[in-house]
């Protein structure tokens, strides 16, 4: 027998170890091992599928199925790795029509957790396995109905590294929610259920319409504004649900894409959907659409990714051919057309009370084509210059990290300039004194002379300074004023939105909604500030909530203890593009020269930019 030169550095990994590095692919959190076991339950010809977690998934996951279920064989082989009933050999990848194929997912869940499986199918006895980090510790015969159930505890006990990373209970929550509300909008015939801490969270009654499942996991409220899409060729067909303008979101997380029953993501698709939409939104704001892209195997390769969320098309051109035209026709043939609500009526052009500080945009009504599209080269151009010069405003404010702290009497941050080493400290600063309001630019920024220069304020973020700092006050001594709602407004929040509002009400109430729980994902609004319009209040919470959302779950971010009120402020102040009167001008400034600080906003956006005397006299050769 050849000796194994000592020199020799390559060696073959264990099985064992092999099986956690592919962990670290596979499951990367709670909702992994929920979206790869449900997969399964899915492939195995489940008609219910229930879902039951303890802290997030963090402490339990236990997914039971009706499935076909599995012998006692075939129970232990799929602890193996790529061991898997799906596919056979390498032609079968090129027509790959389960959710599952790699035969990775359960060896790998196994080998990071304590695992229970009790299987049975309808030619044997029931089968109960007890797995530990990878290794079968109890194998025996027990009685059981036919299907699967899967309990997994203690994710990621051997791997610490990986554990210390996982968010919180609500977080992860907000993962799982999501990914079940996907498969029960795509499998409208299958009854899903999620449970939480002994709470319902998802419950669709697979009733086998589609519109009933988007209805329960997204909210009476948002699928009543859907309208259907379909379009068809001979080897592909697009089909699903988008809204109407009116409805709009300040995230894409309701712009779900499926593909042969697959939730995926994919540019080509948000492309064709942009572009579908283009000149009936307000900028900064996303369409909700649910859509269903089925086409014959052969044309999508789902082999790509370990989480199987990214596929690649055989003809990118003609996906997005093909949900353009969807997408377009329902917008063209109605889905488009303005609702009329209560408001409509409403003279839009009457006086507003500039004593409360109103200063409110009115609706903007978009017509497709009604204005000239820059080209992506600008946009591109555009977005770059405006983060610089946005980093270096905020940059100068202070010296210190934390762009939230400011000095009174600092004056305002200048922009670098070629000014000589010994004359720069003369005219870094601007200072505040003498401000007088020239007039407003663009409907975005007012324009202010003072002792020491110009001042350019931008008005949206100025008013959310000047809110945030009342509502900071007024919660300080006597609660912010709340005007009472005289019919109540009934919200229908889809489960990842009313987990949230769960988590955050009692914040939510401080900044002046009164809310309460009225059943499963549905809340009641009974009031709002005083400085909202009733007629506008309904739709800057919900913004709120999507805003709320996306900080916690999109940007994985620790939510700050005032960020509701950082939120709402937002929300309730003017808008960009819209109009002021010199009055209301002057008392924005007024009010916004009164805060603690008037140099940036709680989001930590710049408020105001200066040029100095000096520099207006210098670019004009004066000095």
């Amino acid at each position: 027998m050849e000796d194994v030169s000592p020199h020799n550095r390559i060696s073959l990994l264990d099985e064992h170890t092999a099986n956690r590095i592919a962990a670290g692919e596979v499951v990367e959190r709670p909702a992994s091992v929920v979206k790869e076991l449900v997969e399964n339950s899915i492939d195995a010809g489940a008609t219910q599928i229930f879902v039951t977690l303890e802290e997030g998934g963090k402490e339990l996951i236990k997914i039971v199925d009706n499935g076909c279920g599995m012998t006692r064989d075939d129970a232990v082989l799929s602890l193996q790795r790529h061991a898997t009933s799906k596919i056979r050999d390498a032609e079968d990848l090129e027509s790959i029509s389960t959710l599952g194929f790699r035969g990775e997912a359960l060896p790998s869940i196994a080998s990071v957790s304590v695992v229970e499986i009790v299987t049975k199918c309808e030619e044997s006895d029931g089968v109960r396995l007890e797995v530990e980090a990878g290794t079968i510790t109890n194998l025996e015969t027990v009685g059981a109905p036919q299907g699967t159930t899967i309990s997994v505890r203690k994710l990621f006990f051997n791997t610490p590294a990986r554990l210390k990373f996982l968010k919180s209970s609500s977080t992860e929550l907000s993962h799982i929610t999501d990914i079940i509300g996907w498969f029960a909008m795509a499998y409208p015939s299958i009854h899903f259920r999620l449970m939480h801490n002994n709470r319902e969270v998802v419950a669709s009654h697979g009733t086998g319409v589609r519109i009933n499942s988007i209805t329960q996991v997204m909210g009476k409220d948002t699928a009543k504004q859907l309208a259907p899409v379909s379009f068809e060729t001979p080897v592909m067909k697009v089909e699903g649900f988008v809204s109407n303008p009116q409805l709009t979101k300040v995230n894409r997380r309701d712009q779900i894409f499926f593909v042969n029953g697959r939730p995926i993501k994919s540019r080509t698709v948000t492309h064709a959907l942009d572009q579908a939409y283009r000149g009936l939104l307000p900028p900064g704001r996303f369409a909700v659409a649910v859509l269903f892209i089925e086409l014959v195997p052969q044309l999508v390769d789902v082999n790509v990714h370990p989480t199987k969320t990214e596929v690649k098309f055989s003809s990118e051109n003609e996906i997005h051919s093909a949900v353009h035209r969807a997408v377009n026709d329902a917008l063209m043939h109605g889905a488009a057309a303005p609702t009329i609500t209560r408001s409509s009526s409403i003279n839009v052009q009457q006086h507003r009370l500039v004593s409360d500080l109103r200063l409110r945009p009115d609706e903007p009504q978009y017509r497709q084509g009604s204005f000239a599209q820059p080209s992506e080269t600008d946009i591109a151009a555009f977005k770059q210059a405006l983060s610089e010069r946005r980093e270096m405003a905020v940059s100068e404010v202070t010296s210190i990290d934390d762009p939230f702290v400011w000095t009174k009497g600092a004056g305002v941050p200048m922009e670098e300039s070629p000014v000589p080493e010994a004359d720069f400290e003369a005219v870094r600063t601007v200072g505040l004194n003498g401000v007088k309001v020239i007039g407003q630019a663009r409907n975005l920024y007012i324009l202010a002379q003072c002792d020491d220069g110009v001042l350019i304020i931008d008005q949206h973020v100025a008013h959310e300074r000047v809110l945030f700092d009342r509502m900071m006050r007024a919660r300080e001594q006597h609660g912010i004023a709340i005007q009472g709602l005289v019919v109540p407004i009934t919200l229908s929040l889809s489960a990842r939105e009313s987990a949230i509002v769960s988590q955050r009400l009692p914040e939510i109430k401080k900044a002046g909604y009164e809310l309460e729980s009225f059943g499963t994902n549905t809340y009641v609004m009974r009031g709002a500030p005083a400085t909202v319009k009733l007629d506008e209040a309904e739709n800057t919470l919900r913004d709120m909530i999507g805003e709320l959302v996306d900080l916690s779950i999109s940007k994985h971010l620790l939510i700050r203890p005032d960020q509701v009120l950082i939120t709402a402020s937002c929300k309730m102040a003017v808008k960009a593009g819209e109009s002021l009167t010199m009055e209301e001008m002057e008392r924005l400034v007024d009010d916004l020269l009164k805060t603690e600080n008037p140099f940036v906003c709680p989001h930590g956006r710049p408020i105001i930019i200066s040029l100095s005397n000096w520099e207006l006299d210098r670019k004009f050769h004066r000095a």
